[in-house]
């Protein structure tokens, strides 16, 4: 009988504390920054983060490049022209064949090389599970911490939680896995609240789960919270294959057509899309380093 067992992350030598230090001070106003959308589980928001960072930035006039890494992809749909897909190798992959992860994230370092002469902003999407884990066996083993320093790259990893008890403590493992591996990057909690505030019973799990594992990670890090959008108002942009600033800057003809409704409707519903990103957007790009025009700041 077999035994079967997880590919280990394999740690190579990373940027010293003094390397990093340096690289956040000098890197705190560059333009070429890496966003990376990550999250312990499907379902919890790691695309929809990564679309609101690509819709922001393009819509303040940024240059962006995309890399989804999943099995089923919707980036490159939505940006047939910013966007590649990388397929993860899977366990049985990885463990006959040791470079797998390093041939199959290769298209990374192209990206990194390209946002760095630019100085564009990278989005890498990266799917839960074996996604997840072949992603940071590559970031480990490929010193990719150490490169992205090298390159002058700023890296942000947005970390995604809900409040259910389970997705805060694989969130917390996550933060913890990336310390490890990605020392420079900066790790920001996406506090999503989809499914309810970040506030608990006392004594309840939930509530021992947060004060003990979510809450020292929040300490002294920047985070942001992402409101839940009103019901119903964005899953029919999203089945007609809008992107969020195609929804808000479309006229009304136009999403009459698209979302086959009344002018009523399609009123409400970009003026419910426009009030949600008039709150996300300046927080997300307090983060990137982006600006829409015509969204206030201060929110």
């Amino acid at each position: 009988m077999t035994t079967k067992t997880t590919p280990i992350i394999q740690s190579g030598p990373r940027a010293d504390k003094k390397t990093i230090a340096a690289h956040t001070d000098l890197l705190k106003t560059a333009g070429a920054t890496v966003i990376y959308t990550m999250g312990p589980k499907g379902g919890i928001g790691k695309s929809l983060t990564g679309r609101l960072v690509i819709d922001g930035a393009i819509a303040a006039e940024q240059q962006v490049r995309i890399v989804q890494i999943d099995r089923a992809p919707t980036l490159p749909l939505l940006y047939p022209d910013k966007a590649i897909t990388i397929e993860a190798p899977g366990v049985e992959e990885m463990r006959s064949d040791s470079l797998a992860a390093m041939r199959v994230f290769e298209p990374l370092e192209e990206m990194v090389l390209s946002i760095a002469k630019s100085e564009a902003v990278g989005v890498i999407d990266v799917g839960a599970g074996q996604n997840q884990r072949a992603f940071l066996n590559f970031v480990a083993r490929a010193r990719f911490d150490r490169f992205l320093v090298d390159q002058g790259v700023r890296s942000i990893a947005m970390v995604l939680m809900t409040a259910d008890p389970s997705a805060m403590a694989q969130s917390a493992n996550l933060i913890g896995e990336l310390q490890l591996v990605h020392p420079a990057a900066e790790i920001v909690p996406v506090l999503n609240l989809r499914d309810g505030g970040f506030k608990f019973l006392a004594g309840t799990p939930a509530h021992k789960i947060y004060n003990d594992r979510i809450a020292p990670l929040l300490k002294d890090r920047r985070r942001v919270t992402l409101p839940a959008i009103a019901a119903g108002a964005w899953p029919l942009f999203e089945a007609a294959g809008m992107t969020f600033t195609e929804a808000v800057m479309a006229d009304e003809a136009a999403l009459i057509a698209r979302l086959g409704m009344s002018r009523l409707m399609v009123t409400a519903l970009q003026g419910d899309v426009s009030e949600f990103l008039s709150v996300v957007w300046p927080r997300l790009g307090a983060i990137v380093g982006f600006t829409v025009g015509g969204f206030d700041a201060g929110r």
